[in-house]
This record gives structure tokens, sequence and C-alpha cells, in this order.
């Protein structure tokens, strides 16, 4: 349709068409709308049901008062009342422990060494003349420590030989006698059974890494490289590499 060609009274005409057109299409579009919140008040409804049940406890108990009608009777006319607790009635309640406050005591196990601080000795004597005497006590603790401390464990063996025949007589032993070395794990290391395992213990259970317990090492005037203790962790696994095999053989014949 061409608006050009229309004259003043079909162009009024086609203008209420279109209105009443609008109108219809509006109520359709508020109907629209009303069902539309309708159906979501009522999943907003279900979805907070279902969020109830699911994290509240099923099962309430409501406070019964004598002298509060229930608001639920029974189909044959109005709810019977229970009989009232007697007054005298005991009432059971669990007891509990409750924490000591203040700071807890030092391990007994632990070992003391008592440092006694005591009065000047002419304090002790009275005013009168008498010599006071000690009626008690009192005890403080306290937590000290010492920093790790090295030492170094100089293995020292004799040689003997024999200065007369030197050793012609008897062929069978050496001419020369010292005594054997001790076995151990690394030989010719400074490392000790007791050094490897306090590098080991600081690097795996207290996750201290190697260039940290160097600095450490180095506090106390000892100097021993990271490098030095990454070797002697590679040959300590090569060492006990079979005795670990071993108790894995052990362990899965047990099963």
């Amino acid at each position: 349709m061409q608006l050009e060609t229309l004259d003043a009274p079909a162009l009024i005409n086609y203008i209420n068409a279109l209105e009443i057109k609008y109108n219809e299409l509006e109520v359709k579009y508020n109907q629209r709308l009303k069902e539309s919140e309708y159906k979501y008040q009522e999943l907003k409804e279900r979805y907070d049901l279902l969020i109830y049940k699911r994290f509240v406890r099923s099962a309430e108990q409501l406070l019964k008062d004598d002298k509060q009608l229930s608001l639920f009777t029974e189909e044959g006319g109005a709810e019977q009342a229970e009989p009232p607790e007697p007054e005298n009635q005991k009432q059971e309640i669990k007891s509990y422990t409750r924490k000591k406050a203040g700071r807890k005591p030092i391990d007994p196990n632990i070992p003391r060494v008592e440092k006694v601080i005591d009065i000047p000795e002419e304090e002790k004597v009275c005013a009168c003349g008498t010599q006071m005497t000690r009626i008690g006590e009192e005890t403080s603790e306290k937590v000290q420590i010492i920093p790790p401390s090295m030492y170094v464990e100089k293995t020292i063996r004799p040689k003997y030989a024999c200065r007369c025949c030197e050793g012609t007589e008897d062929e069978d032993k050496p001419a020369v006698r010292i005594a054997p070395l001790p076995p151990v794990i690394i030989p010719r290391s400074i490392a000790s059974a007791s050094l490897l395992s306090y590098c080991f213990i600081q690097k795996y259970n207290d996750h201290l890494p190697f260039y940290r317990q160097e600095a450490q090492f180095h506090r106390i005037g000892i100097k021993i490289s990271r490098q030095d203790m990454c070797n002697w962790q590679q040959q300590v696994y090569a060492k006990l590499f079979p005795l670990f095999a071993l108790m894995k053989r052990r362990l899965k014949a047990a099963l």
C-alpha cells in the first residue's frame, strides 16, 4: 500500500487500524510477560524447596507450649494435649572437658640443667642475729638450644716393624704391620655416617636444599660444598640400592 495515493479519510482509517493492532500486540505481550513471571516464580520456589531439603535437617522439632493451641487437629476434633511433665523430673546433662588455659608444660623427658640464683650470704642473717631458714623455692623454666656443632674424628693407626730382621723371619706376614681401617660407606672421603645422615635428613625430612646446608656449614666453620653433598648422595644411593631391592622382594614375598 502506497500512502501517497490515499486521501485524508483513508489515511485516518489506516492509522486507526495500526493503533488497534498495536494495542492488541501490547495486550498479548503483557499477558506473556505475566505468564513468564508466574513461571519464573514457580521455578524459583521449587529451587528454594530443593535447596532447603538438601541442606536443612529433614526433621524439625517443634517447641510445644501447653498454653498455646496446636495449629493442626485430628480428623475427629481438636488435638488432644499431651500430659504435662512432672515438675520434679530431672534432666541429665552430659559433662564435657575444657582445655586448661595457659601455657602447656614442657616435656619432662627433656634433660634439665638447674641454675640456682640465691641471695648473698649476708642477707641470710636476720636483723635479730638469727640465721634464716630456707622455707621453699620458686621455679621457672626456659628452653635453651645449642646450635649444631661438628668435630673432626682423627683416626690414628700405629705402624709396627722389626728393626732386627726387618720382617725376613716371617714371610707370611708383611714387614710393616698396621690395623685395618673400619668399613665405611664412602672410602677416601671426609663424610662419616653421621654427617651423611644429617645431610639427607635435612634435605628430605626438613626440605632444606644442599645450597642452604652449604651456608649453614660455612657459618660454623666447615667448608662442604653442595657438589660434594650431591656426589655423596649418588654414592650412598648406589650402595643402598641392593638393600632396598632385597627389602622389596621380602615384602612382596610376605604378601
